[in-house]
């Protein structure tokens, strides 16, 4: 995993801002890459959805489980309430066939990655920019627990940036321990060997 921090770290340190930093990325880190999408037709939330998605089920009204790229393109330009991604996956290789999402219970949400024997780790980049400390530590927690949600991830390697002004580095060594890293006093980059290993059971600041 650290060559993969690496790689962030570089991209970040010879930039001047996180955007042009995404563009020295490897092509092995995809962005945006989905991790869940809707399951069913039964779970859509109007008439409306459920017929812009009629071409894209099954005879049972499912959603396929080997999608497509045109198909996630559909979803997450026209229904990004309807698909979960994050920000960049990290591939050891890239996936000779269609990647395999699947459902746990017929009424289930969501249908989650199940697939990831060629990917190496994920990366976060959290949206919220110059959090205070209480603030990045909801962010993260918020992250991490959605992510864990997705059964298949527990076992790969979790990286994740925040961008802020403030002194955050206790939120960091707090889920993070050593394992994290400042760049430019702005820059805060955690890693964790897989996303399970991270304990959730205490905080820094004390829910309300």
């Amino acid at each position: 995993m650290l060559p993969l921090v690496d790689y962030i770290k570089t991209a970040l340190s010879q930039t001047d801002s996180l955007e042009q930093a995404q563009n020295f990325l490897p092509m092995s880190f995809k962005k945006d890459f989905p991790i869940a999408y809707i399951h069913s037709q039964t779970r859509m939330p109007d008439p409306q959805t459920q017929e812009a998605f009629k071409d894209l089920l099954d005879e049972n009204g499912f959603t396929p489980s080997h999608p497509t790229e045109e198909y996630f393109s559909f979803v997450k330009n026209k229904y990004p309430n309807l698909i979960q991604t994050v920000s960049y996956m990290c591939l050891k290789k890239e996936s000779k066939d269609a990647i395999f999402y699947t459902n746990k219970f017929k009424n289930d949400y969501w249908k989650k990655i199940k697939d990831v024997g060629h990917i190496s780790a994920f990366f976060d980049i959290s949206r919220p920019k110059n959090e205070k400390l209480c603030e990045a530590e909801f962010t993260l927690r918020e992250v991490i627990r959605k992510r864990k949600e997705v059964h298949a991830l527990k076992g790969l390697s979790f990286i994740y940036l925040a961008e802020s002004t403030e002194d955050i580095s206790k939120v960091f060594e707090h889920y993070f321990g050593k394992k994290f890293e400042v760049i430019k006093d702005r820059y805060y980059v955690g890693y964790s060997k897989t996303l399970k290993e991270i304990n959730m059971r205490y905080f820094v600041c004390q829910p309300k």
